[in-house]
């Protein structure tokens, strides 16, 4: 059984998606499942992924077809597919360096046996081996790691793109949240609560992901806290919960107030993480909102033009 399962979620990507295929096939070890979750793709994503099923690739290759339920669901389906202990996501469009796996494994061994880690993770880059942000994370020179929870990423400088390996268990006992009417939320709200829960990461610096993030990508997408205002919501009640700066929650619990309002279901409120600031920010939050729904508004009607 292999160690390891690589996790792509893809929609109508056939058409990059070779570029993932091809770099797993480059691995200098092939001790990986890849499980594909197909999220209702209406492009020829099926017929590819069968033809790369039909190759000698050394991997095993899973193939998840769902219906389009968005990301949060596509991850949990896949965490569910996954036949090994360790769960690591690939997007539909980046790709990793041929000794990405091979550098792996050998972390994992070293806090395998460690019930305190979650994981670990190293570094996404460009592919001119820039880092993702303009900074470079504080990592130990003495070790080449810093051992930190998700909640504790900003004091190393790791608030960039990172890419994660989390146990398989975790990621079924904490599951990728989402609103039920919704089709994303923030990958944050399931790595915080492994935080909260008292889990950290060994981060290396290690650039072995590389992505460009493409104009119909997520991360790029303007549109998505217009699409899933509650999907952000949650996770504005989750910093609430998280951080205990005064500037940093004001900020929260006017965006939790605004996106609730534009969203309509100001019910929500009811569950704040921090009652007493989010009924002195109400008024303010409001008037966010309805700041918000003219901009949300505006941008969804130019997709109609």
């Amino acid at each position: 059984m292999p160690r390891l399962t690589i996790h792509t979620s893809t929609f109508n990507r056939a058409y990059i998606l070779g570029q993932a295929y091809q770099s797993l096939c480059k691995q200098t070890c092939k001790d990986f499942e890849w499980v594909i979750t197909d999220d209702g793709s209406t492009d020829d994503t099926e017929n590819l992924v069968a033809s790369w099923q039909a190759n000698d690739n050394g991997f095993t290759i899973i193939y998840n077809k769902l219906e389009h339920v968005g990301i949060p669901r596509a991850l949990n389906s896949g965490v569910s597919k996954a036949s090994t202990e360790w769960f690591m996501m690939l997007d539909s469009d980046d790709y990793i360096l041929p000794n990405t796996v091979e550098s792996v494994l050998p972390w994992l061994d070293e806090i395998n046996d460690n019930p305190s880690f979650a994981g670990i993770g190293f570094a996404r880059g460009h592919q001119d081996g820039t880092f993702m942000k303009d900074q470079s994370p504080l990592i130990d020179s003495r070790t080449g790691y810093v051992d930190a929870s998700h909640t504790e990423r900003h004091m190393f400088n790791l608030d960039m793109d990172m890419c994660e390996v989390h146990r398989v268990s975790l990621l079924k006992q904490f599951p990728f949240q989402y609103w039920e009417t919704e089709s994303y939320a923030p990958e944050q709200l399931n790595f915080y609560e492994l935080a909260l829960a008292g889990y950290k990461l060994r981060w290396r610096d290690n650039k072995l992901y590389i992505c460009e993030y493409l104009s119909d990508g997520q991360t790029r997408n303007n549109r998505l806290v217009a699409r899933n205002p509650m999907g952000f919501a949650m996770m504005y009640n989750q910093n609430l919960k998280v951080f205990h700066k005064f500037s940093h929650n004001f900020n929260d619990a006017l965006q939790l107030i605004a996106l609730c309002y534009y969203a309509k279901h100001l019910s929500y409120l009811n569950e704040s993480n921090n009652k007493m600031l989010t009924c002195l920010c109400f008024l303010p939050g409001i008037l966010l909102g309805v700041r918000r729904k003219m901009q949300f508004r505006k941008l969804l009607s130019s997709d109609h033009e």
